[in-house]
C-alpha cells in the first residue's frame, strides 16, 4: 500500500480517537435551567455577611410592557442569607430555587456602609477568583441603609432594578461629572496600586424602604421611594473613611481626567445666570522633578457650550465671551484647588493617584518622597492648575429674547 495512503489513515483515526474526549457541550445548561443573579448586596452581620441576590423572573419580564408597570407579578425576586461566606450564599440560594444560580450577568455590586467600613478586601476574593462573572459591573456603597434595601426596591422606568443603577450610574458621570463609575477589577487594581486610594459612587434609598419593595411603588406618577445618587466615598485601603460632596466630585472628576460633560452657571454682569456646558474636556497630567522634589502640573481643556440665559448681558459682543471664558477657567481651577484641600483636610489619603503619576514617571523620586514624608505626601505636594477654555456655541439665538418682553 502507498506509504503515503498509510500515514493519512493513521492520522485520520488518531484525530477520530480524540474526538471520544472532547465534549463541546458538557457544560450546557438550558435558559430554563438558569436563576439569573442581576444585582448582588452585601451587608455586615453579626457572624459574616448577609448576601442579598436580585435574580429576574423570565415569567414576568415577558408578560409586562415596556416600563416598570403592567404583568402580574414584579419582574424579580431578592433571596437573602446570613452565611459566613459568599460561597455559602451561592449554594444555599440553589437550595431555595429550582433553578441553578448563574453570576454571569451581574450588573451591580451593592455594598453595606457598615461593611465598607470595617472593610471590604476579603468579601471580594470571591468575585476576583471565580471564573464566572465578568468583572465590568459597577460597585456602589449603600450610603445610610443596607445593600439588601436597595435591592428590593423596585423602580418605575426599568423593569430590572439592577439594570436601573447600572444605566443611571453609567449615564450620570457622563453627563453631570457628580458620580464615578467605578467596575469591580478598576476598583481592586486602586486597592493594589501604589499611591491611589478607591472610590466608589454611594446610593440613598429615598423614601421608606418598605414601600419601595411594593408593587405600587412603580404604579404610581411620582413613586413612594427612589434610589438615588450623590455622594461619592473615600476608602483608605479597603475600608471606607469618609464621603465626597457633588461639588468635590466634580474636582475630582476634572483631576483624573473623567469628564464627558458638565455644566454651570457663571452669573452675567446683572448677577443673573449664563448656564455653561462643558460638552469636551480633557486634562494633561504631568510630573516635573524641581530640585530634587516632585511637582504635579494640571491642565484642563475644555469645549463649551451657552445652554441657558438668565442674564440681559451682551452675548454678541467679543468681550463677554472671553469674560465668560475666564471666569469658567478659574471655577474649574477653583474646582480641582478645593477637592485636593478637603480630600487633604478631611482624609489624608491620595484618591487623586498623584502618587501613582510620581511613582510612574520616577520611581526613585517616589522612593525618596515616601521616605521623607510616608503618606502625608500629599499636604506638601507642589500642584500646580491651569485651565484653558474655548466657547463655541451660545445656541440657536444670541441675546436672551427677556429684555424684549414689553410691559
Amino acid at each position: 500500500m502507498n506509504k503515503k495512503l498509510v500515514r493519512g489513515v493513521l492520522q485520520l483515526m488518531i484525530a477520530l480517537q480524540f474526538t471520544l474526549v472532547l465534549s463541546g457541550c458538557w457544560e450546557r445548561k438550558e435558559l430554563n435551567e438558569v436563576a439569573f443573579v442581576l444585582g448582588i448586596g452585601i451587608d455586615k452581620a453579626e457572624k459574616g455577611y448577609t448576601v442579598s441576590m436580585q435574580v429576574v423572573i423570565p415569567s414576568a419580564i415577558s408578560s409586562q410592557s415596556t416600563g416598570g408597570g403592567g404583568g402580574t407579578g414584579v419582574p424579580v425576586v431578592v433571596y437573602k442569607f446570613t452565611v459566613p461566606t459568599f460561597y455559602d450564599a451561592q449554594r444555599m440560594l440553589n437550595l431555595d430555587s429550582s433553578r441553578t444560580s448563574y453570576l454571569g450577568h451581574i450588573r451591580v455590586l451593592v455594598i453595606g456602609e457598615e461593611l465598607a467600613r470595617s472593610g471590604v478586601g476579603e468579601i471580594l476574593d470571591v468575585f476576583k477568583r471565580s471564573r464566572e462573572p465578568r468583572m465590568d459591573f459597577y460597585v456602589l456603597v449603600a450610603r445610610g441603609t443596607t445593600a439588601s434595601d436597595v435591592l428590593n426596591v423596585l423602580t418605575p422606568m426599568d423593569k430590572l432594578p439592577a439594570n436601573k443603577l447600572f444605566s443611571s450610574l453609567d449615564n450620570s458621570y457622563k453627563d453631570s461629572a457628580k458620580t464615578v463609575a467605578v467596575t469591580l477589577d478598576d476598583f481592586i487594581e486602586n486597592l493594589l496600586s501604589q499611591g491611589e486610594n478607591p472610590v466608589l459612587t454611594g446610593v440613598e434609598v429615598m423614601g421608606n424602604p418598605k414601600d419601595g419593595e411594593e408593587k405600587s411603588n412603580v404604579e404610581r406618577t411620582t413613586p413612594k421611594t427612589r434610589l438615588e445618587y450623590h455622594t461619592v466615598a473615600v476608602f483608605r485601603k479597603d475600608k471606607l473613611i469618609g464621603w465626597l460632596n457633588e461639588g468635590e466630585t466634580i474636582g475630582y472628576n476634572y483631576i483624573n481626567d473623567k469628564v464627558t460633560a458638565h455644566s454651570g452657571p457663571i452669573a452675567g454682569e446683572d448677577g443673573k445666570p449664563i448656564v455653561i456646558e462643558a460638552i469636551q474636556a480633557s486634562t494633561k497630567r504631568k510630573v516635573k522633578i524641581i530640585d530634587g522634589e516632585p511637582h504635579i502640573y494640571l491642565n484642563v481643556k475644555a469645549l463649551c457650550n451657552i445652554e441657558e440665559v438668565h442674564s440681559t448681558e451682551n452675548l454678541e459682543s467679543e468681550s463677554t465671551i472671553r469674560r465668560l471664558e475666564k471666569e469658567t477657567e478659574e471655577r474649574i481651577v477653583e474646582r480641582m484647588q478645593y477637592t485636593v484641600e478637603q480630600v487633604n483636610n478631611r482624609f489624608n489619603v491620595d484618591i487623586m493617584g498623584f502618587g501613582q503619576s510620581i511613582y510612574h514617571d520616577s520611581p526613585k523620586a517616589w522612593a525618596k518622597l515616601q521616605h521623607k514624608k510616608g503618606g502625608d505626601y500629599l499636604k506638601s505636594l507642589p500642584i500646580h492648575y491651569s485651565a484653558s477654555v474655548v466657547i463655541n456655541r451660545v445656541g440657536l439665538t444670541d441675546n436672551s429674547f427677556l429684555e424684549q418682553i414689553k410691559e
